[in-house]
This record gives C-alpha cells, structure tokens and sequence, in this order.
C-alpha cells in the first residue's frame, strides 16, 4: 500500500478505492457509527492519504468552521421555533442584514451585540470573543 500519493493517478485510484470499500461495508452493514473492522481502518488509512495529496497538491480549501456564536443564535431561533426572518424581527435588523452576519458577511455591530444579550441571552463573554 502507498504511504504518499504523489500523482493525480494515483488519487483518482485511491479514491475509488474509497468508494468501493464504502459501498462494500455499507452492504454488509459494517460502517456504522464506532466500528472498528478491516473496512473502517482501511478507508480511514486511505482518506487520510487523500487528504494529505488534497492539501499538498488541489489547494482544496478547508471547509470554513461556523462560529460558537452563530452556532447559538441558530440553536435559539430552533428551540424557540423560529425562521430567520423571525430573528431579525425580534433583533430589529432587516432580513437582508441579518442573513449577511449569520453568514459571515457583516460584522456585528456594537447595538446587535447588545440586543443578543438583553433578547437572546447569550453570554457577554461568548459575543466579546466570537463577533
């Protein structure tokens, strides 16, 4: 087995290998969550060598990680039941800003901030780190 991809080849290889395995232990019923057997080592062994030559060669960007504080905005507004368009009613922003700070795309500004913390009650300290 190769310890390092080096070539696009053997990429494209690995990778079907990859899908082949996954398709095999998904049959058997041998990939499910915390199994260790001959097919879970395998495809773990093999996805990390793909990830290595992605990283090194594709210049793949890494997937962008959500902020612990959107992260909570999000999981109130799905406790409580409601839409985006709700949150920004009751954090009086347009629904148009509103959608541009859960995306990342605005910052939040000193009065939003406020408002998660008197309407939402979101800890001081979490918004002062993460907006």
């Amino acid at each position: 087995m190769l310890n390092q991809l080096t070539t696009r080849k053997q990429y494209d290889e690995v990778k079907a290998r990859v899908e082949q395995l996954i398709a095999e232990a998904t049959q058997k019923g041998m990939l499910e969550p915390d199994m260790d057997n001959d097919y879970t080592r395998e495809i773990s062994l093999l996805s990390q060598q793909m990830a290595t030559y992605e990283d090194e060669y594709l210049n793949v960007l890494p997937l962008r990680q959500k902020s612990p504080l959107i992260s909570m905005i999000e999981d109130y507004f799905y406790t409580h039941g409601m839409k985006q368009k709700d949150g920004a009613k009751l954090l009086g922003v347009n629904e148009s800003q509103f959608s541009q700070i859960m995306s990342g795309r605005r910052r939040i500004s000193m009065s939003f901030a406020k408002r998660l913390h008197s309407k939402l009650g979101i800890n001081a300290d979490l918004i002062l780190e993460y907006a």
